[in-house]
């Protein structure tokens, strides 16, 4: 069979969901694959993809791209496109258009959101019949698209997301982690608390910041890496709010907020300890990368983040405990050997469980099957 995928992903934030789209594209051009794909125009994500040089078409709206269905599916038989990948439910609608019209396409979708509610409407099942697969990036997603959609229990794989363990790595050379470290004026022996993800009310900055506030060894600094306005995916009245708040405390100067960065492959293993107070992340694609990194993870004790971190590898915390973040986090920061030791075990965990090379294959193996 050709192997050539079609990736849609109409969206106009910038985060978990984008940054897989971004990343599988290369996973399956090194395997040997034709990669396509449907943006958004005039979108962040838009202009990380330009720079692949891969066959694409952007549209204004997801309404425009609907209504161009039929020049869409025209292009797909010109280029002996098969398949067809999704990534946001909104993208099903223009799928099911397009599997309409060429029947003999395989659609797959992943729910990188987490099945939380139930879609079981006339049209929901209308859309998902036409799927081949659904994707659940987590055990704990798994069981609840399999209670949530309505397709066979069977059409439903679990297929955790994995990360390059080669490019998300420890720096091999220490000189150069410190000037990554001064360059975003962290000093050299303070501690980098970093929390990476957008500034949105369920990705827990509130808890973070508040958490710092609480931690007794001030030889620390805190760096929030992630978009925090709506050009980024981030909540721009929120980041306010939270700023208010830290000018009236006495870590002013120590909690950073530097918004979307593109060398977050850099700033990882640059960092001492990675926070990530997400409530309920549907997997937790940042924990897998500070993990490769070599850094310890203290993550939210909900969601499918007990799937990723174990005891050896960083500390699970009640998402809400302000006590306990500031608990966990301070004993991290008192404890160099510790942190060293939880950092050698995350990679080794990453590298063992959760291989880019592991998630291609399975994703080969469904559109082959």
């Amino acid at each position: 069979m050709s192997k050539k995928v079609l990736q849609v992903c109409l969206s106009g934030g910038l985060g978990g969901t984008e940054f897989y789209v971004d990343r599988i594209i290369d996973d399956l051009r090194d395997e040997g694959w034709g990669v396509y794909l449907l943006c958004l125009s005039n979108t962040e994500f838009e202009k990380i993809i330009a720079d692949k040089e891969v066959g694409f078409n952007s549209y204004k709206t997801r309404m425009e791209a609907l209504l161009s269905c039929h020049k869409i599916a025209k292009w797909l038989k010109k280029e002996n496109i098969k398949i067809v990948h999704c990534h946001k439910s909104s993208d099903l609608r223009l799928a099911t258009c397009l599997k309409l019209i060429n029947p003999s396409l395989k659609v797959f979708f992943t729910d990188h959101n987490g099945g939380k509610s139930s879609k079981k409407s006339l049209y929901h099942r209308f859309a998902y019949s036409k799927l081949k697969c659904v994707f659940s990036i987590s055990r704990t997603t798994y069981e609840r698209n399999k209670k949530n959609l309505p397709v066979d229990p069977n059409s439903i794989k679990c297929l955790p997301h994995g990360v390059n363990t080669e490019k998300y790595r420890p720096y091999l050379n220490e000189e150069h982690r410190l000037l990554k470290r001064r360059e975003l004026g962290i000093a050299d022996n303070t501690v980098a608390v970093c929390l990476p993800g957008r500034v949105t009310p369920g990705k827990g900055q509130q808890v973070w910041v508040k958490a710092l506030l609480q931690v007794k060894n001030e030889n620390f600094v805190g760096l929030s890496v992630g978009g925090f306005d709506a050009r980024t995916g981030g909540d721009e009245a929120l980041y306010k709010k939270i700023k208010e708040e830290i000018s009236l405390t006495k870590c002013e100067d120590k909690i950073k907020f530097v918004g979307h960065r593109s060398d977050i492959i850099e700033i990882l293993p640059a960092m001492d300890i990675v926070c990530v107070p997400s409530k309920d992340e549907a997997f937790g694609l940042v924990v897998i990368e500070s993990m490769a990194s070599g850094v310890p993870v203290v993550g939210a004790r909900s969601g499918a983040l007990p799937e990723i971190i174990d005891e050896a590898s960083g500390v699970l915390v009640d998402p809400e405990s302000v006590t306990e973040w500031a608990k966990a986090i301070e004993e991290l920061i008192n404890n160099k050997l510790l942190r060293q030791q939880k950092g050698h075990a995350a990679r080794q965990r990453v590298q063992t469980f959760f291989s880019h090379k592991t998630h291609v294959t399975g994703l080969i193996e469904s559109y082959q099957g």
